[in-house]
């Protein structure tokens, strides 16, 4: 409801209550919108909360907790091994399935028949690392360095190989012959 007054003529009575009933309004709208905020601005801040707390961030695993797991279940599923240093340890049958292995030092470890089906180990160092039956299915090992490593029947199908860094050839040989990769 809107009221439009005459510059000259002095507001009258009804013509004031008509203002006071729309300032009521807008105050009520005002109210409205205000408490729409705040419960916007709640859940912005529990969100923010959210992923400020250590729960959201992912937590990587130090090489005593690797050591922990080993000693009991071998079940590295779904976990965060991002630079951890994992050189000269025996993961042999391990399971790292969809695990986040970037930049880990497994150098000169016993990797033999682990499981790595869609694990990360972009930029790992498997230098020396026995790969003798390991399952990279779908594993992305893009920048890894695999000098040295024995791959004798790996499973690389659908996985991304480093073949940037190492021939193609190079990685085949070792699947079937268990030769060390060269290069």
């Amino acid at each position: 409801m809107v009221v439009i007054l005459n510059k000259k003529s002095a507001p009258t009575k009804t013509s004031l209550m008509a203002r006071k009933a729309i300032d009521e309004d807008e105050d009520e709208e005002d109210e409205d919108f205000s408490d729409e905020e705040e419960e916007e601005e709640g859940i912005s801040e529990m969100r923010s909360s959210e992923i400020d707390s250590d729960e959201a961030k992912p937590k990587t695993l130090t090489r005593k907790e690797a050591i922990d797991i080993l000693q009991t279940t071998r079940d590295f599923s779904k976990m965060d091994f991002r630079k951890a240093n994992l050189a000269k340890l025996d993961f042999s049958n391990c399971n790292f399935e969809t695990s986040n292995l970037s930049y880990v030092n497994f150098k000169d470890s016993n990797l033999e028949g682990c499981n790595f089906t869609n694990a990360s180990l972009w930029n790992a160092n498997l230098e020396g690392a026995n790969l003798t039956r390991a399952n990279l299915e779908d594993a992305d090992l893009d920048y890894t360095k695999l000098r040295g490593a024995i791959l004798y029947r790996a499973n690389v199908r659908r996985a991304t190989l480093p073949t940037d860094l190492i021939p193609r050839e190079e990685i085949l040989r070792s699947i079937n012959e268990g030769t060390k990769v060269n290069r």
